[in-house]
């Protein structure tokens, strides 16, 4: 019998996991540039943590452990509550604003679908200690760059934004009751799921009205360039909360490059802890899930035992991403052999080429034969393996000290001393 890997999750072998670490990388690098700084939280976490405020859906998607004793544990879903925890244990000593980042692998039971797996990974960056639209922004923007960093630009992806006031306070206005405001928010939240009349369905079987439903079918469907739909809305006799959250919104997305922006009224975020301004970011085309998202949670510190503290922050995760840079021609192409490979002509030399081998681990990669294989074979090998360098080393080198270097990409060979290899 041959064991399968959980469904919805995925092996890593070196060629993949070379390409999923080069993406990292790129991640790593837009967020430090931001001065956003590292840190890692552990896999599991208490099941009252996770089940806090993640909103009734999130509690059927837990991966939870086995009880051991008064235990109750479950994989973390994403890093932003584990992280505002972390924050909470020492937020007097810290200096504010607190940016972190983090790119950690993640549990969701869910039923796995094309860019949606149980396991997967995300990079998640938070910051702690700022209400001022400069905050929202400088995550929107760091959103922004890491998808650039692939080389994607506005023709290939998309920021949706809206504000958490602006939505509610419409839906209150439309009749809708502050009890019902969650549940018919995740109604919204599947909105691009379901056809028309099924999405009035759901909203009559939330226990709305016909015309109810239709108000909230209207708000929905506004969508487009911030300065065309922003003049629109505030000719519609908005709410005291719904104004509140327009402003907000204007004064973030002055903030950032209006080339990416749409304004989109049905965007919803649909975990609970949301407060303000909330994005996500899509393919132009519409063709996958969402590749990231995010916004401003300003009550979950709070929550979490803190002091009352204002938060912005968004996740990136990795199945999405590289469904859409495998489509554009995007997905980095890191090579994965060794700078170096050293090829023994006879069993006579092999002490000699341990050396060279040694010599190179110091400054770069290097491997050689552990099989005993003829030079044809170890050549052979060394180009399957995609070694960068040959090296190949006989009686004759040993003797006169020198050996050719043959770069395996252009064929070039040079004369080198072994005693200046690097």
């Amino acid at each position: 019998m041959q064991f399968q890997p959980v469904k919805g999750t995925e092996d890593f072998y070196p060629e993949k996991k070379a390409v999923q670490m080069a993406m990292f990388q790129k991640l790593r690098d837009a967020a430090t540039s931001f001065g956003f700084q590292e840190v890692e939280s552990p896999a599991m976490e208490t099941l009252s943590l996770l089940t806090a405020k993640s909103g009734e859906e999130m509690k059927t998607q837990l991966f939870t452990l086995d009880k051991r004793g008064s235990e109750e544990l479950a994989l973390r879903f994403d890093l932003t509550v584990p992280f505002t925890r972390m924050f909470v244990a020492k937020q007097k000593a810290l200096p504010k604003p607190v940016k972190w980042f983090g790119i950690s692998r993640m549990w969701r039971y869910e039923a796995p679908q094309k860019g949606r797996f149980r396991e997967f990974y995300q990079l998640s960056a938070e910051l702690f200690g700022s209400d001022k639209p400069e905050a929202d922004a400088e995550i929107i923007n760091l959103a922004i760059l890491c998808v650039k960093k692939f080389g994607l630009d506005e023709y290939d992806f998309v920021v949706k934004i809206n504000n958490r006031k602006l939505q509610e306070g419409w839906l209150l206005q439309s009749g809708v009751p502050q009890k019902k405001l969650e549940e018919v928010t995740r109604v919204i939240d599947k909105r691009l799921k379901v056809t028309d009349e099924e999405f009035i369905k759901l909203l009559l079987d939330a226990g709305l009205n016909q015309e109810q439903a239709d108000a909230i079918k209207t708000m929905v469907a506004i969508q487009g360039a911030p300065k065309d739909i922003i003049p629109q809305l505030k000719k519609m006799g908005l709410s005291k909360e719904a104004e509140m959250g327009l402003a907000e919104l204007e004064r973030v997305i002055a903030l950032i490059d209006p080339k990416y922006l749409v304004l989109d009224m049905s965007l919803a975020r649909g975990l609970a802890y949301y407060t303000g301004t909330v994005f996500e970011i899509a393919d132009r085309q519409g063709k996958f899930r969402s590749i990231a998202g995010g916004g401003r949670y300003d009550n979950l510190v709070e929550l979490f035992g803190g002091e009352p503290t204002p938060v912005t922050g968004f996740a990136i995760g990795d199945k999405t991403l590289w469904l859409l840079l495998e489509e554009k021609g995007k997905l980095p192409q890191p090579k994965t052999g060794p700078d170096y490979y050293v090829i023994a002509v006879t069993e006579t030399v092999m002490p000699d080429v341990r050396k060279i081998v040694n010599k190179l681990r110091s400054k770069s990669s290097a491997d050689y034969d552990l099989l005993g294989r003829k030079l044809s074979k170890q050549l052979e090998y060394a180009n399957t393996i995609g070694a960068k360098n040959v090296i190949v080393i006989g009686e004759k080198e040993v003797k006169e000290g020198k050996a050719k270097v043959k770069d395996m990409s252009t064929g070039k060979e040079t004369v080198v001393a072994l005693s200046e290899l690097p």
